[in-house]
């Protein structure tokens, strides 16, 4: 099931990337609540999560929902969520316009640039 059907069924989606110094950087997008909601945090606890730095963005259910379900690119509107001066803007995958190596058309949206072609 794609990361968007998941978010308009009210489940939450998450991802974790290491870089090569070993730090980490994740994100997790909740559905809950009546607002939207994003804060960023370091986990200092023991195991997997330790020195985890991650985004959190919660949203509420309706808007989840009506993003998923229509053609709305971006998430909330056209207007970043702001945590702490960082700017967050949450988008469906398009499609790639051009094939690159190692790229994945997974998971995607049709790319409203190809049909202007």
């Amino acid at each position: 099931m794609s990361e968007t059907l998941k978010i308009g069924k009210g489940q939450s989606v998450s991802a974790t990337t290491t870089f090569p110094d070993g730090s980490k950087f994740g994100y997790v997008l909740s559905v809950e609540g009546e607002g939207v909601r994003a804060g960023v945090a370091l986990h200092t606890g023991q195991g997997m999560q330790q020195g985890l730095h991650q985004l959190s963005v919660t949203v509420p259910k309706h808007l989840a929902v009506r993003w998923s379900e229509s053609t709305d690119v971006a998430l909330g509107g056209d207007e970043p969520i702001n945590v702490d001066g960082l700017q967050v803007l949450i988008e469906k995958d398009f499609d790639c316009v051009s094939p690159r190596a190692g790229e994945e058309d997974v998971d995607t949206f049709p790319n409203p640039s190809l049909t202007n072609c």
